[in-house]
């Protein structure tokens, strides 16, 4: 009894899951998926392929996918299955002791070949691990596939060349009807006048004449036809029957030879039935695996990281089924999403307007675990990480049932219920989505229905997506940390919705609003208004209101750091390039000085070698010696004379240098410099600021100096006695910069510095002034901070007094 209750409590479980993928639209998309496999086997299996419910299962054939598509990447020509046949109905006729036709066991021998010319590009153990796994039990069958190409010629007809005896009765077959078509002429030549044409006819594999009936009785033989009028019969002549029936038997002897090599073939089949049958699974799962990364490819899919903890990230992840709406039939392009679930996160309630997109979302989380499950790629802009749930139920749609007397309400109530029981029983991760929760009855059960559900499913299930328009499920989140809210974006400017996620913030109401704005008399909506709870509506829809903001300058601070970042980066690369290209150049010219030096000793070497043998010779004169001597002092001057190397400690700073700001570690250039104040403009990145000979050295750690010597007081401070006069030595140019990048040039300034500094930022919108009194009054070391004299920059120049 208890083995049966299982057996129906694990029936209705399945029965469930299959329920809810079929929700899903699952079958759609293994229709979408079959159309990009190579044979009609592969897309046959495709239709009926089943998802695994087993991680490791689900993990190898993900591994199998990212493997194939890395591969086909990196190939020059595409991996192709064209001559891969469906041979295992035909193999299961022979080992039953059947026959099988020459072109079916022509398809056999392509198959083969076809599996060796595969096996060959894709088994590689160290890049391809898993499908090698499969791959390395491919038999190349090398002796079938040699004796059914032999014996079969590519039209499907037996070769002459597969046995001799059949060789020798075709070439007598061919011999005797070539003799009774010199009879047929014959006959045609002497009764030409009785004959009706001369085309010679044939009435079942027999030559027949049309003889003009009134001269039927004038000859003997066989009368195969008539013609519809009855005018003409089809005759085959006495004299030539006696030859058909010699070819007739001929043909007999023929198809018995040819039968018996059929049935050779056959039974080689059969001895090796179970190993070709091997084969072809092999390559069924092989194309399995390269129709799952075309597909993957085809949606943009990234392959995903499964995991067996409850926790989902997917970035601008896009519904498949929509893609293939957007690029097969031209509908508007699908707008990507974001799913961020945590471990502690238990319940995602969705809420928003109808024809928000709350519903797609829901579907679209849930096709993407069945995705990963099935080990196909996911359609988003980084590799999502995605748990494992082999246990996905969902309650989308009417379930109202006229044959069950079962009313909207009902219909969801009792899946739910169902739902309930099968995760009391559940084995690994489950997920429950959930469309209009405790929707079809009053609204006040309702709510309090789905309340208490969603928080039996936080206990019951691993993570529980809801969507639904009762406001105060919005609240759970903030008494229980289980529970999470997402809204559907909605623009109030055009009262659309944007069919995005807003995660942490749930959906305002809009049902005013809208109904303003398409025109509903203001007394009407006056009056709904004074039904609401006026004080609590307007402070939770001003609290969203003021979240919404908030993510919305987040978003903005976040994308123009990013844009920073990039410029950054793109300046590093630059700067560094260009000193890559300073130093080989440098190592260049000195390689040549080292050669051009050599060449001039090696000359300098051999003529003193000859001065000195001339010295040696005892007939050498003292003029002979003066001049020799002289010449060696020429030679000391022209060649040996060492150049005295001064090692570069400083460098005079000019227009044009790249150098190195000590503080901010990062690469510069001088665009102007001042003499008399000893100060330079320098540009890094997007910023510009005035430094002073202290800020910065060289590339390679040279100090700056001028050409005329002074003598400098290092101190923590630049200047410690500060003078009250604006100069360039206390006045920084932000002007152009954004809030933060003036931020960093600023402090960096005030860091070492004490006194008034003025700051020029000009007028412009007023941003940039307020940004940085607002930042400089929170400085504890900033003792006030005003607006300059009308000659010093006025309401452009802003003086900062530092402590």
């Amino acid at each position: 009894m208890i083995e049966k209750s299982h057996s129906k409590d694990s029936f209705a479980h399945r029965s469930l899951s299959e329920e809810s993928i079929s929700l899903l639209e699952w079958d759609n998309l293994k229709t979408q998926l079959s159309s990009f496999a190579s044979t009609k086997m592969g897309k046959n299996t495709i239709l009926e392929f089943d998802i695994p419910t087993e991680y490791e299962i689900s993990k190898r054939l993900l591994q199998e996918t990212i493997e194939i598509n890395r591969l086909e990447k990196n190939l020059d020509i595409s991996i192709s299955f064209s001559g891969v046949f469906d041979i295992s109905k035909n193999i299961e006729i022979c080992s039953k002791g059947g026959v099988i036709n020459s072109s079916e066991l022509l398809e056999i021998a392509e198959t083969i070949a076809t599996s060796k010319v595969l096996k060959k590009i894709l088994l590689d153990f160290e890049q391809r691990p898993y499908i090698s796994s499969f791959l390395n039990r491919l038999i190349d069958h090398n002796q079938i596939e040699k004796i059914l190409k032999t014996g079969i010629e590519s039209n499907g007809r037996i070769s002459d060349r597969a046995s001799q005896k059949l060789a020798n009765l075709r070439q007598e077959l061919l011999s005797k009807k070539s003799e009774r078509r010199v009879l047929v002429d014959k006959f045609m030549q002497k009764n030409i006048n009785y004959i009706q044409d001369n085309i010679i006819g044939d009435r079942y594999g027999r030559p027949v004449l049309a003889i003009k009936v009134q001269f039927a009785e004038k000859f003997r033989g066989i009368i195969h036809d008539s013609s519809a009028s009855g005018n003409t019969i089809y005759l085959e002549p006495e004299s030539i029957v006696l030859k058909g029936n010699k070819i007739a038997s001929m043909e007999a002897r023929v198809a018995g030879e040819e039968f018996k090599l059929l049935k050779e073939w056959s039974q080689i089949i059969r001895d090796n039935d179970k190993s070709l049958i091997e084969m072809s699974n092999i390559l069924l799962r092989a194309e399995h695996s390269l129709t799952r990364s075309r597909y993957s490819n085809w949606i943009g899919g990234k392959a995903p990281i499964i995991e067996n903890n409850p926790i989902v990230s997917l970035i601008g992840f896009s519904h498949p089924l929509l893609i293939w709406e957007h690029k097969k039939k031209e509908a508007p392009k699908p707008v990507s999403i974001d799913f961020h679930i945590n471990r502690n996160t238990k319940v995602v309630a969705i809420t928003g307007p109808n024809t928000g997109g709350k519903t797609v979302a829901l579907k679209g989380l849930g096709i993407a675990l069945l995705m990963a499950r099935s080990g196909l790629f996911i359609p988003s802009i980084k590799n999502p990480i995605i748990p494992f749930c082999p246990n996905i139920f969902v309650d989308i749609g009417d379930d109202q049932s006229l044959k069950g007397n079962l009313s909207t309400f009902s219909g969801h109530i009792l899946r739910i219920k169902n739902i309930l029981e099968s995760l009391e029983n559940k084995i690994g991760l489950s997920l429950v989505l959930l469309d209009e929760i405790g929707s079809g009855t009053d609204p006040s059960e309702g709510t309090a229905l789905a309340i208490s559900l969603l928080k039996e499913f936080a206990t019951l299930s691993d993570i529980t997506l809801a969507t639904t328009h009762y406001g105060d499920i919005k609240a759970l989140k903030y008494t229980d940390d289980r529970f999470e809210n997402v809204s559907v974006a909605f623009d109030e400017e055009s009262f659309r919705p944007r069919y995005t996620l807003n995660w942490g913030i749930p959906g305002r109401s809009n049902a005013l609003s809208i109904s303003k704005r398409i025109g509903i008399d203001e007394k009407i909506l006056n009056e709904a208004a004074n039904y609401l709870k006026p004080k609590e509506v307007e402070n939770i829809n001003n609290i969203i209101k003021g979240l919404e903001e908030e993510r919305v300058k987040q978003q903005n601070s976040a994308e123009e750091a990013a844009e920073l970042i990039a410029r950054t980066e793109i300046l590093h690369d630059e700067i560094k390039k260009n000193y890559e290209f300073q130093k080989i150049h440098a190592e260049k010219i000195q390689e040549s000085e080292r050669q051009k030096l050599s060449k001039h000793i090696k000359v300098a070497k051999k003529e003193v070698i000859n001065l000195i043998k001339k010295l040696k010779n005892k007939s050498a004169t003292g003029e002979d010696s003066r001049l020799i001597g002289i010449r060696l002092k020429e030679i000391e001057t022209e060649h040996l004379t060492q150049t005295k190397i001064k090692k570069i400690t400083s460098w005079s700073p000019k227009i044009g240098d790249f150098i190195k700001i000590k503080s901010l570690n990062r690469t510069g250039q001088i665009i102007d410099l001042n003499e008399k104040t000893r100060s330079f403009d320098v540009k890094c990145g997007s910023f510009r600021s005035k430094l002073s000979i202290n800020d910065f050295e060289g590339l390679n750690g040279e100090k700056p100096n001028f050409k005329n010597s002074q003598i400098q007081i290092n101190s923590i401070r630049e200047d410690f006695s500060f003078s009250k006069i604006r100069t360039s030595k206390n006045t920084i140019d932000v002007r152009g910069m954004r809030v933060h990048e003036a931020e960093i040039i600023i402090e960096e300034k005030i860091r070492k510095f004490h006194g008034p500094i003025w700051i020029v930022h000009g007028i412009g919108t007023g941003k940039l002034k307020k940004g940085l009194r607002s930042w400089l009054s929170s400085l504890n070391y900033v003792d006030k901070v005003e607006d300059a004299a009308t000659n010093e920059g006025g309401e452009g120049c802003s003086i900062a007094w530092i402590k």
